[in-house]
């Protein structure tokens, strides 16, 4: 703001008076002033008009100040008025920012939001989806559980009953066995009678002719079983072969059965070698037969004869004492995938079988030999005669194999069925006992 000037009143009345037309002689030209006063610079009284004028001046010079520390102020005061409105135009576009963030924000969640509620409603339905597969298999574990303890309960029933039937079947077997065995010692004496009539009958015809030898239609016949007891296990193929009355004694339609077998058998599995009518008749009348080990076995045969027929069963003769050391541990159990529980063990689920006795048959005695079907199974200790029947099935099926791979392929036919005849009756006598 500018300094207000003071104009001294005589230096002005002196200029106006210059702008006259020379009016020299003026009264206001001669009126001497003290400078800064209202005085006369003459007399040294106050002139009125210029004390007034004075006065005027100096209160307008007061008001003037007043006035320019009032703008002054004010001016201040728009300055600051001025920063204010910056500052708050630059709050204003700071909050705009922050409302536009928070507005994104806020868009951010509700999509968030849209998003997890979709969720939420997802495994709602997928929790309801999860119970009711819950109830689903609660309820069929229910009925499971039921039916299970039924058909135990029904298991056990029929188990007794099986049991009852069992023990009254065992006591008739019993007796009849007991009865069997008198009738059975009634023969043996008969028989040691009619054979020491027949060894004097023997004797008194050892002069006939060999004519009237031949005229036997078996000569086997005469053969004494207990005699092939004492005879080596090769006796059976000393054997006279069955002759009819023509000297070949042959059924046409039996080599004809084993020709076919000879010419089938190598397009044939092993497996399926008993579809084969020749092999179905020679399993039914001669290995089943050999394979069953008395009257209480303790193997499934059907097991031992799918084993010998791939060839996966092994017997040897047991180490020394290894009948000692079974005696010695008779609970101790046997790991055989033959094995054939007894009725008291499948109820108890015990599927291990017992160490006493032979393994096939059960019967006590000495148990030279040992047997398997697989490398798996533990050694079972058998006796003689369940090991001869072995023998003697595995060696009709070394034969059947051999036959199978065109082995015998330069030996006639007629010759083939003589070899199988041979080890057929091996099986018939493994059964007797008298190998």
């Amino acid at each position: 703001m500018s300094d207000v000037v003071f104009v001294d009143s005589t230096n002005q009345n002196e200029t106006e008076c210059d702008d006259t037309e020379g009016n020299l002689d003026c009264h206001c030209q001669r009126i001497s002033v003290a400078p800064g006063t209202a005085n006369c610079s003459d007399c040294g009284r106050d002139i009125p008009i210029l004390a007034h004028l004075n006065r005027e001046r100096l209160q307008r010079l007061d008001d003037l100040e007043v006035a320019n520390n009032r703008i002054k102020e004010e001016f201040d005061k728009v300055e600051r008025q001025h920063d204010q409105i910056h500052n708050l135009q630059k709050r204003i576009v700071e909050l705009e920012d922050q409302i536009d963030s928070k507005t994104d924000e806020l868009n951010s969640l509700k999509d968030d939001m849209a998003s997890l509620n979709d969720k939420y409603v997802d495994e709602i339905e997928k929790v309801a989806e999860l119970q009711h597969s819950k109830d689903m298999v609660e309820n069929e574990l229910e009925e499971l559980t039921q039916k299970l303890f039924e058909n135990a309960n029904e298991l056990v029933a029929t188990e007794a009953k099986q049991r009852h039937e069992l023990q009254l079947q065992y006591n008739i077997l019993k007796k009849q066995l007991e009865e069997t065995q008198g009738r059975l010692t009634a023969e043996s004496s008969q028989l040691t009678e009619l054979r020491q009539r027949m060894e004097q009958m023997v004797q008194q015809q050892s002069q006939m002719t060999e004519s009237e030898r031949s005229s036997f239609s078996d000569p086997s016949a005469s053969i004494d079983f207990a005699e092939l007891r004492e005879k080596s296990p090769e006796a059976a193929a000393t054997l006279p072969g069955p002759t009819g009355e023509d000297g070949i004694g042959i059924d046409a339609e039996l080599i004809a059965e084993f020709k076919d077998f000879v010419e089938q058998s190598a397009n044939i599995k092993l497996q399926k070698i008993h579809t084969i009518p020749f092999m179905r008749h020679c399993l039914e009348e001669d290995v089943t037969p050999c394979m069953r080990f008395g009257n209480n076995p303790r193997v499934f045969s059907s097991k031992i004869v799918e084993a010998i027929v791939a060839n996966t069963c092994f017997i040897e003769e047991a180490p020394p004492g290894a009948d000692r050391e079974q005696a010695l541990n008779p609970n101790s159990p046997i790991r055989a995938s033959a094995a054939r529980p007894m009725l008291w063990d499948r109820a108890f689920g015990n599927s291990s079988a017992t160490r006493i006795g032979c393994q096939c048959c059960g019967r006590m005695g000495p148990l030279a030999f040992r047997y398997r079907i697989s490398n798996l199974d533990d050694w079972s200790l058998i006796d003689r005669y369940c090991r001869d029947r072995m023998v003697a099935a595995c060696e009709f099926y070394v034969f059947i194999r051999n036959v199978r791979q065109g082995l015998y392929n330069s030996r006639s036919i007629s010759d083939l069925y003589a070899e199988c005849l041979r080890l057929r009756l091996r099986m018939f006598y493994a059964r007797l006992g008298a190998l």
